[in-house]
């Protein structure tokens, strides 16, 4: 495959675009994946600097996955450095410390980037590889982030999907707009089921530990989100369904990400929305009690001078105590 000419990106001057691809740096894609929407909203070629003393280690607010079509290296992530080379798939997850060590006297390399986030809502599903959804969270969810290498098949393919976006974005014909959008969703899928295909990639999907973070963050989300709901309690057997865990396993997860059972995080979160109503006057005590979600203004009161260490009628003549 020829590769396309390149040109500086307008969106960041650091960056190398194929000529014309300009048009389509901008896009905004939300593509299901099961119970999870993927938003793609940006896409660009970066040409690595070719010498590794200019790499600068830095984090993204975003998950990246990178594509790197021609050329070689290493990239440094999670503490440890792997080797790159040409056909080769990185999923950064959002917030993991990363940069690229160029090599001396080689052309530098050509890395394909697709910004992304991933809105996760419904029950999770763990019913394995084949399923694409879990292949995308094991991989922006693990602790330890690394490169996987193609086939030579999937490279090829994921190689004419890029070729067939570039071309597309030349003609310029009736409708290419949405061809490239379909395009991007195919390439998508491809990278993904490559990386499912990967050397290594099934010893990473086994391993308990991204699973397991994934869960503890997903209760912990459903809980601020209806710790206070007016209306039927989030119970642990439901959040337990949603997570697709047990409500013993679900516990013992919790229990070793936050130091907490799921019922004490519940409590927790009721008892600071009581407190803040409390300090802000918007609220006396029984309405406070109420607004987050107690039935019983008597076991509030108990379960809020076990926590901060003084009735909730004191709040407003001395400050609460610092929990950690």
């Amino acid at each position: 495959m020829n590769a396309p000419k390149l040109i500086q990106s307008p969106l960041n001057p650091g960056w190398l675009i194929p000529e014309g691809w300009e048009q389509i740096l901008g896009v905004q894609i939300d593509y299901r994946l099961g119970p999870s929407i993927l938003h793609l909203w940006r896409v660009q070629w970066n040409q690595h600097v070719g010498t590794a003393e200019e790499a600068q280690p830095h984090t993204h607010a975003y998950h990246q996955l990178l594509y790197y079509q021609r050329g070689a290296g290493e990239l440094a992530a999670s503490g440890e450095r792997y080797e790159v080379t040409k056909g080769s798939i990185f999923v950064v997850p959002a917030g993991c410390p990363h940069h690229f060590l160029g090599r001396q006297g080689e052309s530098p390399a050509l890395c394909l980037a697709l910004d992304f986030t991933v809105a996760e809502s419904g029950t999770l599903d763990w019913s394995g590889e084949e399923n694409e959804a879990a292949v995308l969270l094991s991989l922006i969810h693990t602790t330890q982030a690394r490169p996987f290498d193609l086939n030579p098949l999937d490279q090829g393919q994921v190689d004419g999907c890029i070729t067939a976006i570039i071309e597309e974005n030349d003609r310029r014909e009736l409708g290419y707009a949405s061809m490239i959008h379909a395009h991007l969703i195919r390439l998508l899928s491809l990278c993904l089921r490559a990386t499912q295909r990967a050397r290594g990639f099934g010893e990473h999907f086994r391993h308990t530990a991204w699973r397991h973070a994934l869960i503890a963050d997903r209760a912990q989300a459903l809980i601020r989100e209806r710790a206070t709901q007016a209306g039927e309690d989030l119970t642990l057997p439901e959040t337990a369904r949603a997570c697709a865990t047990s409500p013993n396993q679900l516990n013992r997860i919790l229990k070793r990400a936050t130091g907490s059972t799921f019922h004490q995080i519940l409590l927790r979160h009721r008892l600071d929305h009581a407190a803040a109503l409390l300090r802000s006057g918007q609220a006396n005590c029984t309405e406070a009690a109420f607004a987050a979600g107690f039935n019983d203004s008597n076991y509030f009161a108990r379960a809020f001078r076990k926590v901060f260490g003084h009735t909730p009628s004191a709040l407003g003549r001395e400050e609460p105590h610092s929990i950690p």
